[in-house]
């Protein structure tokens, strides 16, 4: 057994933790070919047309100077030919948005940070540099958002048989509704089911008053179904949609937002010093 006159070897005098290593992203100059070499409305054997310009590209783990080949079908009597349609590799479409520099997996990120962790687009921009290497604005994580906002929308449109189908099946519905991130002009609210875990809506709203979040609220339960209990935050116009609208349904302060709120109220000034540090 270890004997000791003292403590102080074995207590932590530093309580701010040590700068992250930022990650050193790996860097690539790619061209990204056409492998389709016959045109898909005529047949006729499709022709090179120009080498895009370099273009950044940002991905979770690699910086990417993207240019692309695109061809060109030569025959006349041709719609493609007629209209002057380019053809270029279709993955472009399916991971780089028009005019974006980030990819979509980057952008599928950011909403997930905001939507399922409830990060704040300051936290984002930690997140994404301390993690990924990545370097971003908070102005450029809101835009983002939107991008992802509209992502998941479409993603439950076109899901939205199977999402019901899932409800039905579970024994009871929990519905939470949080607002998560905010900048200066609107907020971002977002309901899921807890049991499933499944968004079911989101919104931008530039008020936050009863009868807003309501409509929102209504929006979603028309959609997918009235929950069993409802679960969310202290905001103050989320209380007063549930009471006036739906008093009927049980309405549950989250545990997790009562903590925060009271660890802010305990913990302040602490949590400011911390942070100048």
């Amino acid at each position: 057994m270890e004997k000791a006159t003292s403590l102080i070897d074995f207590i932590k005098d530093e309580f701010v933790p040590a700068p992250k290593k930022i990650p050193e992203r790996v860097k690539k100059e790619l061209t990204l070919d056409l492998e389709d070499t016959f045109c898909p409305f005529c047949g006729h054997p499709l022709e090179y047309h120009y080498l895009s310009n370099a273009r950044p590209l940002i991905t979770i783990k690699y910086d990417i100077s993207l240019r692309v080949v695109h061809k060109r079908c030569v025959n006349e009597e041709c719609i493609a030919c007629i209209s002057n349609r380019n053809f270029y590799n279709p993955s472009l479409n399916l991971y780089v948005l028009p005019k974006k520099t980030y990819a979509t997996d980057v952008v599928l990120l950011i909403g997930h940070l905001i939507q399922q962790e409830h990060y704040t687009e300051e936290e984002v921009v930690k997140y994404l540099l301390e993690e990924h290497g990545i370097t971003i604005s908070q102005p450029s994580v809101n835009n983002y958002k939107r991008t992802a906002l509209a992502l998941g929308e479409a993603l439950i449109m076109g899901n939205e048989e199977k999402i019901k189908s899932g409800l039905d099946g579970l024994p009871v519905r929990v519905y939470s509704i949080d607002g998560l991130s905010s900048n200066k002009s609107k907020t971002l609210f977002v309901i899921r089911e807890l049991i499933s875990g499944t968004v079911l809506g989101s919104a931008l709203l530039d008020k936050h008053d009863a009868d807003i979040i309501h409509d929102f609220m209504e929006a979603v339960f028309q959609k997918f179904g009235e929950p069993d209990y409802i679960v969310g935050d202290g905001e103050r116009g989320l209380i007063g949609a549930a009471r006036k609208y739906y008093s009927h349904i049980p309405f549950q302060y989250c545990h997790r937002h009562f903590l925060d709120n009271m660890g802010k109220a305990l913990m302040e000034d602490l949590y400011k010093s911390l942070k100048k540090k």
